[in-house]
């Protein structure tokens, strides 16, 4: 990852005593990127500021550089993706609910009712796990785990139609065919 390097030149058509704070430039400049997270190196490689400057500065006003630091804000930094994705894999579980939901409704024998049902269930409860967050006793791998399985149960369910139909299972085909299990079951229940 490449940075681009900032210039640095003091603004000659400001006071120093005008800028926020009485801060000069640089400090500013120092300042915002400690803000940001960056590291001495790095900030005195965009500035173009020596090292020893970027520290003492920014211990003026009271942020220090070390490994500490650096792993905690890490860790923050982290912890904010891992909580976006989790927002976004509950998202897709919804749609893909939605989707069991729509086939639940055409499907045409029992035993496929009971799978399509079950990879529902799990669906949501998969969502409000990810929804509500993980529970001390379970950890992050566990969920892991409990996704794939369901992954590989809903493939099973659909490897296991398009295997006894010879159609796939998103195709116009299946979804006729189901549509015909759905009135035969109808008929024979209408029958007994």
């Amino acid at each position: 990852m490449a940075a681009e390097v900032v210039q640095f030149q003091p603004e000659p058509e400001k006071d120093p005593a005008e800028l926020p704070d009485g801060l000069a430039y640089e400090e500013q400049l120092i300042l915002e990127f400690c803000r940001e997270g960056k590291g001495r190196n790095e900030i005195a490689n965009l500035t173009g500021l020596s090292t020893w400057k970027v520290s003492t500065v920014a211990a003026k006003h009271g942020h220090y550089f070390g490994k500490a630091t650096q792993f905690e804000l890490a860790a923050k930094k982290r912890v904010a993706e891992m909580r976006a994705r989790k927002h976004q894999l509950a998202m897709q579980l919804l749609d893909n609910a939605e989707l069991y939901a729509d086939a639940l409704s055409g499907v045409g024998s029992p035993k496929d009712g009971q799978l399509v049902a079950k990879a529902l269930r799990d669906i949501l409860e998969s969502h409000d796990l990810l929804a509500g967050g993980v529970d001390e006793g379970e950890s992050v791998e566990d969920a892991k785990d409990f996704l794939l399985d369901l992954r590989d149960q809903m493939g099973k369910v659909v490897n296991g139609f398009e295997t006894q139909y010879g159609v796939p299972f998103d195709s116009p085909e299946a979804a006729e065919i189901i549509k015909q299990q759905a009135q035969q079951e109808e008929n024979r229940n209408d029958e007994s």
